[in-house]
């Protein structure tokens, strides 16, 4: 893991390749130094112990071989490879030319291996230290040739001396070449390397998706600079757990899922997820609130070459907000296409069954007084089959404008007056109408009108339209023995007009659904109950007219509660339907009013 940071870092910042390489040798300089003069230290003690006591050159062995462990020890001081190295290439050379000494001097082969000074140099350093190893070889040789001519050396035969450091003058020099042409090409290479990442980070530094690079864990080690204009933040805050952070809860499982298919897997992965974008201002800090964005992620698996297969993660993130909006919008209309349609089956098959009843009677009864048994029927039996055809023609009369008045609240062509309306006189008008129909069901109608009640500013037809709606309705769900209240208090600025009974109820999984056209809580072919199911819809359309808000509170078997708050002071200039808020009532309440007159009507 250490190495994959390592690698990415070198790759986006230059100076981090150059620091990055400098540890490494330091690195290999102390632990081959620690391994090869620990071992060698530990033989001395069995070859003194065999020798019985130690000469001087063999005593210069043993400081060759300790040398090392001091340019260890001043390398972790200091820092300094090229004072470390010297120390360390002075007693390789020392340590050569002792050996050569105590095996033939000037004569020995051991003065070959002088040219592995300058060779080993190659691995640590530059050319300067290749310049200064051969020159540390050239100097250990010529010691041994000065030794060896003063006579300090045991004499070997005139040719083999002579020939022999002229062969490893020659390999020294040779081995200081080579090293040196090596170096060359290893810069020429180096500076291709630097180039070709610099062309990479410049390129990713201008491109627009969000590159990041995940170790095997999955934390970032890497993100180019697309993170500031894709998230908000700097590429350094998303590093570790940074990014990971700022995925979208529901959304982190498929996040990592992709991750880690990529790293353990089959190697490539997709994943789409949402991200906190938090923009920022020129101080550092948030300047507005944080959105939420979509980002489409495609990973890849990247094998590194290291004795361990360290597998890394390459993510490439592109901004999708636009298409998944598209997307949604695409598939908002084809749900409300669809719901569209279900609109129209359920308002065909309402209205066939509410217009079917009617037009049967009105066709029935109007054939039987045409016919030929007419004639037959007495003046009583006639004026019955003539109410009955009224009733039902004004019965489709009334299906009709209910149509009417919903497709004009709908496109907004709806016009209504504003007039001061007597909201007492005007429940009371509604109540008589509605009276006949509760008497003949023997459903208890009342009145509660509040202490002080003002004039209010509206539109008398549809405001009494929201009356007989709501009343017709609570009637026609309450049954024999029940009770019906309408309510009509002050509270403030607005004027609280609600509609209670003790019938049937609405379950809570229906109450959403309050308001819409065409739905009636539990509606079938047979219901118990006729209507279209538009009444409460054309009373949200006219609320919403008047500004005001609808509350309804219901549960089966205890009763509904409709409250409309209607503001005092004039009609609302918007068109969009009332707002319902529904909530499930509790068993038994009781009408709480503010000192209420009690009428009955």
């Amino acid at each position: 893991m250490t190495a994959v940071r390592a690698q990415v870092a070198a790759m986006v910042h230059p100076s981090a390749l150059a620091d990055s390489l400098e540890r490494m040798r330091h690195e290999r300089f102390m632990l081959t130094r620690l391994v090869v003069s620990t071992a060698a230290l530990s033989l001395m003690p069995a070859y003194v112990a065999w020798r019985g006591r130690i000469g001087a050159l063999e005593l210069l062995v043993l400081v060759a071989m300790a040398l090392p462990l001091l340019a260890v020890f001043l390398l972790s001081r200091t820092g300094r490879l090229d004072l470390a190295h010297c120390i360390s290439g002075a007693a390789l050379t020392l340590l050569i030319t002792t050996l050569a000494c105590l095996t033939g001097g000037a004569a020995s082969p051991l003065l070959l291996w002088l040219a592995a000074v300058p060779a080993e140099a190659m691995f640590f350093g530059s050319r300067s230290y290749v310049a200064r190893a051969a020159a540390l070889a050239a100097v250990g040789l010529g010691a041994v040739v000065a030794l060896q001519g003063m006579g300090a050396l045991a004499e070997p035969a005139s040719w083999t001396w002579q020939a022999m450091p002229a062969f490893a003058a020659v390999a020294i020099l040779l081995t200081a070449l080579i090293t040196v042409g090596f170096l060359y090409r290893r810069d020429d290479e180096l500076r291709e390397h630097r180039a070709s990442d610099a062309r990479a980070r410049l390129m990713l530094e201008h491109v627009g998706d969000l590159v990041t690079w995940h170790d095997a864990a999955g934390s970032v080690v890497f993100a180019n600079e697309a993170a500031r204009g894709l998230i908000g933040a700097e590429p350094a805050q998303l590093f570790g757990r940074g990014l990971f952070d700022r995925v979208h809860i529901a959304d982190r499982p498929l996040f990592l899922k992709a991750l880690s298919d990529a790293a353990h897997g089959s190697g490539r992965a997709n994943a789409c997820f949402r991200v906190l974008f938090v923009p920022t201002g020129a101080d550092g800090h948030a300047s507005a609130s944080p959105v939420v964005r979509w980002l489409d992620l495609s990973v890849r698996r990247i094998e590194q070459a290291s004795p361990h297969g360290v597998a890394a993660v390459v993510g490439v993130s592109r901004d999708v907000t636009d298409r998944h909006a598209i997307d949604e919008e695409r598939e908002r209309n084809h749900a409300e296409a669809v719901k569209a349609s279900d609109v129209k089956g359920q308002f065909l098959a309402t209205v066939s069954h509410e217009l079917r009843t009617p037009l049967n009677a009105i066709i029935g009864f109007s054939e039987m007084l045409g016919g030929e048994l007419g004639p037959s029927f007495s003046p009583a039996q006639r004026l019955e089959y003539a109410r009955i055809i009224h009733d039902s023609g004004q019965h489709l009369l009334d299906v009709v404008n209910t149509l009417l008045d919903v497709s004009k609240i709908e496109s907004g062509a709806m016009t209504i007056e504003q007039d001061s309306l007597d909201m007492a006189e005007l429940a009371a008008d509604c109540c008589s109408v509605v009276a006949l129909k509760a008497k003949t069901g023997s459903v208890a109608l009342e009145r509660i009108i509040g202490p002080d009640l003002p004039q209010l500013l509206g539109d008398r037809r549809a405001l009494k339209q929201v009356m007989l709606n709501l009343l017709s309705n609570a009637i026609k769900f309450t049954p024999a023995g029940g009770r019906v209240t309408l309510a009509l208090v002050r509270d403030g600025g607005m004027i609280d007009l609600s509609v209670s009974d003790t019938g049937i109820g609405i379950g809570a999984a229906d109450l959403p659904r309050l308001g819409d056209p065409f739905f009636q809580a539990k509606s079938s072919y047979d219901r118990a109950h006729d209507g279209t199911g538009l009444g409460l819809s054309v009373v949200r359309g006219l609320v919403g007219l008047h500004g005001g808000t609808l509350t309804i509170e219901s549960a089966p078997g205890v009763g509904t509660r409709v409250g409309v708050r209607l503001p005092l002071g004039g009609i609302s200039t918007a068109c969009e339907p009332a707002r319902i808020a529904t909530f499930a009532r509790a068993p038994r309440r009781g009408l709480e009013t503010k000192q209420p007159v009690r009428l009955t009507a």
